[in-house]
């Protein structure tokens, strides 16, 4: 029955339709595969694109992400060869022949052990249509602004903005920063955290000197 329904309706919406759905690889970030996610994190309606099967996302704690961010996770095998981005293996897969001095399926083993990973830290706020490139480590406390393309590293407590994506300002003082660094509150108990509310409604440097 499910195989008559889905020729019925890929016969109203057409072949183009169905090879479109074929062709996306992004799927809900609580729904992809290899991605962890912290405590309290939450997105908006973010997406994960990933390739290889050893690619992966880890976000901290109490991040807070936009709708329509996108974390794209790996290469999707463009980055294979040094002699061009196109990716040919990926054409000739289903015929017999060797690369290099490899077998095919040799050689499918070895592209996929190189392991790409991108690092959310905690207290992350992304904002709207903000893209995150493979590879990425983004520190604590640090916001994205919306439409952001997010391709090196960030460091703790940065704003950043822009295509490329460029640190705009430091949110603190190096010495706030340090000592925000060491007070950690996300690896607070629940319990502390709520108990402890008001607190982080109270100017910074009042909210250090009571934590630290």
């Amino acid at each position: 029955m499910k195989q008559i329904l889905r020729k019925f309706l890929w016969g109203i919406l057409g072949k183009g339709y169905f090879n479109f759905l074929k062709g996306q690889h992004k799927i809900y970030l609580d729904q992809a595969k290899n991605v962890s996610i912290g405590y309290k994190t939450y997105h908006n309606g973010a997406f994960v694109w990933q390739w290889h099967q050893n690619s992966a996302l880890e976000i901290g704690k109490y991040c807070s992400i936009a709708n329509d961010v996108n974390f794209i996770l790996d290469s999707g095998h463009h980055m294979v060869s040094e002699i061009t981005t196109f990716p040919h293996f990926n054409h000739l897969v289903n015929k017999e022949i060797s690369i290099g001095n490899k077998s095919q399926s040799d050689f499918k083993k070895d592209i996929k052990t190189a392991v790409s990973k991108t690092t959310i830290g905690n207290d992350v706020w992304i904002g709207m249509n903000a893209v995150i490139l493979p590879n990425v480590k983004i520190g604590d406390g640090v916001t994205i602004l919306a439409g952001t393309v997010v391709t090196k590293d960030v460091p703790d407590y940065a704003i950043v903005g822009g295509i490329p994506g460029a640190v705009v300002k430091m949110k603190y003082d190096l010495d706030t920063i340090d000592k925000m660094k060491k007070i950690q509150w996300w690896n607070w108990s629940p319990d502390k955290v709520e108990e402890n509310v008001g607190d982080f409604y109270i100017p910074i440097n009042e909210f250090v000197s009571k934590w630290l």
